[in-house]
């Protein structure tokens, strides 16, 4: 991914974890909720080159996105 460009993420959630119904991008504040068995786009505008990391609201599932 490249800095400057908007990145469209698509989340499919397969799980019943109460913890991962919810993705968390903090650096961004935004998150978005992920019903079981339904893809959800998260769409985001990276500024800056770097490491911006996602979670679900109890940090259990984590992610990272790099951004060139």
């Amino acid at each position: 991914m490249r800095a400057g460009k908007p990145v469209r993420l698509n989340f499919r959630r397969e799980e019943t974890a109460s913890c991962s119904d919810r993705v968390v991008f903090a650096d961004f504040d935004k998150s978005a909720e992920l019903p079981t068995g339904e893809t959800v786009a998260v769409e985001l505008l990276p500024k800056a080159p770097g490491e911006y990391g996602f979670s679900c609201p109890m940090g259990m599932f984590r992610g990272r996105l790099i951004v060139e």
